[in-house]
Order: structure tokens, then sequence, then C-alpha cells
């Protein structure tokens, strides 16, 4: 399916995103826009495709949900030290191709140290986080208190799919867990296979700092497939049973 609520008003979907449609918006995550740059650098040289996937997915977002608000919660950019021609150039291009179809509300992310230079030159400000009466948006890359519903990045996460010979598939997922009002978005970067929910969320080291607050068993994940859309694999707790 392309879409499941999971909480009155509260959208996922296949396109990566998470649709609140009480106040009009959209959260998306880690797009790490300049990342083909930032890896030629280190010798593995990429084609330039993140970009035109981002914008693909972000152009069927808005022409879906047409929302007034469309949050980048952390991780536009991709090189955390500095700020590289390609991640100018892609996002002015970003900045240019949807600020005058909905609003763009930028969550800083612990890749966007140097970000604020480039908004600044479109007059955009970036927060530390979002706050309203029910929901609390920010990457997750710090360990702040978990309150309302709070919609995280950060994680990139994904399920692993092991067949019975040892053959593994990847896909990207969302993670929700009622209990503690936690809900994680997949990274729509192009580039980013994600970390395996099955080790990350379950392990004491966690890399989201607030999941150590949680029960990673009571994690619900979707994953996000070409073929069948949005599906529900059940709790995390169910699936490491099964292994």
């Amino acid at each position: 399916m392309k879409e499941i609520q999971v909480l009155e008003d509260v959208f996922i979907s296949e396109l990566h995103c998470i649709y609140l449609r009480d106040i009009s918006a959209v959260v998306i995550s880690d797009l790490h826009l300049g990342f083909e740059e930032e890896m030629n650098l280190h010798g593995l040289f990429l084609p330039k495709l993140q970009r035109d996937h981002v914008e693909n997915m972000v152009d069927r977002i808005i022409d879906r949900y047409n929302p007034e608000t469309l949050f980048i919660n952390g991780d536009f950019k991709h090189e955390f030290s500095r700020n590289l021609p390609q991640e100018w150039e892609d996002i002015f291009h970003f900045i240019d191709r949807y600020s005058d179809s909905v609003r763009l509300r930028f969550i800083r992310g612990n890749h966007d140290n140097y970000l604020i230079t480039i908004l600044k030159k479109k007059n955009i400000e970036i927060m530390d986080n979002f706050e309203s009466d029910r929901y609390f948006i920010y990457h997750g890359d710090k360990d702040l208190t978990l309150k309302k519903l709070t919609i995280l990045g950060h994680e990139h996460p994904s399920l692993v799919l092991r067949d019975r010979v040892g053959g593994m598939f990847k896909i990207p997922a969302f993670v929700f867990n009622d209990e503690s009002r936690v809900l994680i978005t997949p990274a729509m970067s192009f580039f980013s296979s994600g970390t395996d929910v099955s080790r990350s969320l379950m392990s004491e080291e966690h890399f989201t700092p607030v999941l150590r607050h949680t029960n990673s068993r009571k994690f619900r994940v979707y994953g996000v497939t070409d073929e069948f859309g949005l599906v529900d694999f059940g709790f995390l707790g169910d699936l490491e049973m099964e292994k």
C-alpha cells in the first residue's frame, strides 16, 4: 500500500515521508545532497544521481499531499566539515524549485554544521527542532527528552531480509514505537543503504541516543518496497524471535 495511518492524522508513505494532515505538513530527512562530490574526493567516483532522485520524490510528495510546510529534518547536505561546490549548487536548485510552492523549514542535523552559510544567501533560517501542541521534530543526533509524538531521522532505518542460503536483501523502513511515541523516517538519500534495525535498535549502543529510553522490542517495522509499497513486518521483538 502507498500509505499507512499509524495515528490520527499521521501517515507514513512509501515516498519516504511522514504526512501530518492536521497541520498540513510533510517530514523528510537525510537527503545528503552533495554525497557524490564527497566520495569523489576520496577516490570513489559516482554518477550524480542524488539530486534528481530526491527532487523526483519531493515532486511526488507535493503532488500527492499538497502540504503547506515541508520539514527537512536534518542532514540536508552530506559534508559536515565544509560546504562543497556541488552542495551549493544542489541546495540552491532545491530551494529555487520548491520555495514558491511550499514553506521550507530546515532542522539541523549532524551533517549540517555549515549549512547555515548557504541558507543565509536565501534568507532562510535553520532550527534545532520544531515543537507544536502535538509534535516534537528533531534530527535525532542529540539525547533530548521524548515528548508528544517525537519524529526523528538520523537512524537511516532499514530491514535486512535473509533467505535460507545466506542471501541478503536490505530495504528502507519506518519504525514506530507507540508506547514511547517515537516515529523514525527512512533516509531519502539514494546512496544510503541504511542501518539494520534488527541490530541497531536492539543494541545497547544506540546510534540515536534518545532510543536508550525506549523498549526496542516495541518498535513496529514498516518496510518500503518498490513492488508492494509499504509492508508491515510487525514488532521488532517478534522479528528477533523468528531468527
